[in-house]
């Protein structure tokens, strides 16, 4: 089903920082939710402006310039890559794939609807695999 588990994700609580978060308060909502990258939303409007992934933090504090009051803005992946309702699985793969990233925020224009990670990917294929497995086995047991 095209954007089927996009279109599911995107229903899920989506944790998202704003542009005047500092980079501990980064730190501790995403130890928090234990998750891996929250999307960045402007204070204005609401839209999306960035990304702040661990990875990001973590390339920061090896360059020995972290400073917990710096802003998320100073950091964040202004290149968003985002995928919308009718990305399908197969797009999915393909854009975490080529470009190396394990989060996709999904976007409806500049608003934040969820984010879509490597592991939500991974879980939802090996679903369908058991799912078309246990039919081939219900099939082949006729």
């Amino acid at each position: 089903m095209i954007g089927g588990l996009v279109t599911k994700l995107s229903k899920r609580k989506c944790f998202t920082l704003s542009e005047l978060d500092t980079l501990k308060s980064a730190s501790e909502k995403l130890q928090k939710h234990n998750i891996g990258a929250m999307p960045v939303v402007s204070k204005q409007n609401n839209d999306i402006i960035g990304i702040v992934s661990e990875r990001d933090l973590a390339r920061f504090i090896f360059k020995d310039e972290f400073n917990n009051d710096l802003l998320v803005t100073n950091i964040m992946t202004k290149e968003i890559i985002t995928c919308n309702l009718n990305t399908s699985v197969t797009e999915l793969m393909e854009i975490i794939t080529q470009n190396k990233i394990r989060h996709i925020p999904i976007v409806e224009g500049k608003k934040i609807l969820g984010i879509v990670s490597v592991g939500d990917v991974v879980n939802h294929v090996i679903e369908k695999y058991k799912d078309e497995n246990k039919h081939l086995k219900d099939y082949m047991n006729l």
